[in-house]
């Protein structure tokens, strides 16, 4: 489906923002130099986000819902699961590492937004409903590889906060200081899952 004009609108200013974040840090973006970036005017600029501290919120959103929908076209395709969980592990990797300066920034600059942000609770419900929304969808597609014992014991949701979990590990050493061994990463990840919950 087609984007509106002013998705194509958001889309635009989030990538310039996310640029100028990343050089320049969160307390020396301001909304007057992304708008100038983006060559709107400021009001107009905050027509799309009331706030900086949305924006920035926006962009970690961003990310998060670009590896969902990755990994939801990977889960419908016709073949072996345990494969797919490869494959969903190589794309958030590879997408950490491409996004690496930025996230590295975010990790940074968090505290910062967070004593800024009008309503911080309500932005922590979201991420928190993020989170329970990603570990209920990557259970119920694992549901069929995981051990009958495990599926007695656990809910799906928490089966598939395993693996969430798992990846947010390798994220955090994704963004540290030297870049992780991709592979090795994945292979733990998965001796990990198949030793514990996986058939």
């Amino acid at each position: 489906m087609a984007k509106s004009k002013d998705d194509v609108m958001r889309d635009f200013i989030m990538d310039r923002s996310e640029a100028l974040f990343t050089q320049y840090g969160y307390k020396n973006t301001s909304m007057d130099r992304i708008a100038e970036s983006c060559e709107i005017s400021k009001p107009t600029l905050y027509n799309y986000f009331e706030s900086k501290s949305s924006l920035f919120f926006e962009l970690f959103s961003r990310f998060q819902s670009d590896i969902l929908e990755k990994s939801k076209s990977l889960m419908i395709q016709d073949k072996d699961k345990h494969d797919i969980i490869e494959e969903i592990i190589d794309l958030s990797l590879d997408f950490v590492q491409e996004k690496r300066d930025f996230l590295r920034m975010m990790v940074r600059d968090h505290h910062m937004v967070v004593h800024k942000h009008d309503d911080i609770t309500e932005r922590i419900d979201i991420e928190l409903r993020r989170r329970q929304e990603i570990s209920e969808i990557l259970g119920q597609f694992m549901k069929d590889i995981v051990r009958p014992e495990i599926l007695e014991e656990f809910s799906l949701e928490m089966i598939g906060m395993a693996l969430s979990t798992l990846l947010e590990g390798a994220f955090w050493d994704s963004i540290k200081g030297d870049f992780p061994n991709h592979e090795k990463q994945k292979k733990l990840i998965m001796k990990l899952l198949r030793n514990g919950i996986l058939t």
